[in-house]
């Protein structure tokens, strides 16, 4: 049986959260008004040139000032971030869904954003019968979900969903070993092929300077 990454519950609570949200903004919203609307009444109701017109302006100005403040972090971030959210899940119970069975690697963080929500890499190694060679399949999985158990090696059996890891299932446990390459063979790898390279340039300087003595040789006669 396969895990699901998400269900029911995920959904309506970023829903709820969503709602709750949008209810103290409207609210809010609706005591500044209010506020501005009273201080607009009284500045009205006031004399011409009247010393306390000063007043009302100075307190609509602060409140202003104060719900501007409220509202870029509270529903220019917190709130677009949850209604993206939202968005992504329901495009998980929607959207076109593809299987795959690879043999999983590692997991790795880049601070990367899918789609507005914050991913891990997670690493499989598959086998390509074209190249035949092994090629990395890079997936992302949710970073506000535990990371599944899943251990190098193992055969993974996997649902996603816009790149999303949405089901999983181990199907068998540590059954492939991956060839680990430690920095000292990648340095002396380096080494031998800068070496192999440097002695053929080494070899093609030596046989452009054979042949310039040549051919100043040959030009020399010539002009004896």
């Amino acid at each position: 049986m396969m895990t699901s990454v998400y269900n029911d519950a995920d959904y309506l609570a970023v829903y709820k959260q969503k709602q709750k949200i949008l209810h103290i903004f409207l609210a809010v919203t609706l005591v500044y008004l209010t506020f501005c609307i009273a201080w607009l009444i009284y500045y009205i109701s006031l004399p011409y040139n009247d010393p306390m017109q000063t007043l009302p302006k100075a307190c609509v100005y602060v409140v202003s000032a104060v719900y501007v403040v409220f509202l870029y972090p509270f529903m220019g971030i917190k709130f677009s971030r949850l209604r993206r959210y939202f968005k992504v899940l329901t495009g998980f119970s929607e959207g076109r869904k593809n299987e795959e069975k690879n043999y999983f690697y590692c997991f790795e963080e880049h601070n990367l954003q899918k789609d507005n929500v914050d991913v891990t890499y997670c690493i499989f190694e598959t086998w390509n019968k074209k190249k035949q060679e092994w090629m990395e399949r890079e997936a992302y999985f949710d970073m506000e979900k535990p990371l599944p158990q899943l251990g190098s090696g193992d055969y993974v059996q996997y649902i996603v969903q816009s790149n999303f890891i949405v089901q999983y299932r181990i199907l068998e446990k540590g059954v492939y070993e991956f060839e680990e390459v430690s920095d000292e063979d990648e340095y002396e790898d380096y080494d031998e092929s800068a070496y192999e390279e440097d002695a053929e340039d080494g070899v093609l300087d030596v046989e452009t300077d054979e042949n310039a003595e040549t051919a100043e040789g040959v030009v020399s006669d010539e002009e004896i």
